[in-house]
């Protein structure tokens, strides 16, 4: 991951929970086939098959960390934020899961990872001081 100073972390995650304004991604790249994943004591990461990223010609790409994301399972779309940059959300990955119900455990899987998030980037904004 390159570096990134406090200040530039602090605009990027007001933006984040702001969420991207129209421009933002016109030209962002497109995760297709995504998942979140994280380890206890990581950050949350996206990994997917990436298209018109600009400095990653490999398809397949794991985000820097993530810091907010917006995703509608009926329109399999949405958005992402990460440090870095923000990108187009496609189709999420089809995880095998053992339960009765896999679209309920996908979106309970998103929904934690979006309580994680909240409470990592509060974590972050202590750690770092606030934005301006």
């Amino acid at each position: 991951m390159r570096y990134i100073n406090c200040e530039d972390l602090l605009v990027a995650l007001d933006e984040a929970e702001s969420g991207p304004e129209p421009d933002d991604l016109q030209d962002a790249p497109m995760i297709d086939n995504w998942f979140l994943i994280w380890r206890d004591g990581d950050a949350v990461r996206a990994d997917g098959d990436v298209h018109g990223h600009p400095t990653i010609n490999d398809p397949w790409v794991t985000t820097s960390p993530v810091l907010a994301y917006d995703y509608h399972f009926d329109r399999e779309e949405g958005w992402l934020r990460s440090i870095s940059r923000w990108y187009r959300l496609g189709r999420l990955r089809e995880v095998p899961v053992n339960s009765t119900s896999p679209e309920q455990a996908r979106r309970d899987t998103l929904s934690a990872a979006n309580r994680h998030l909240a409470r990592q980037r509060s974590d972050w904004r202590e750690r770092y001081g606030p934005s301006r």
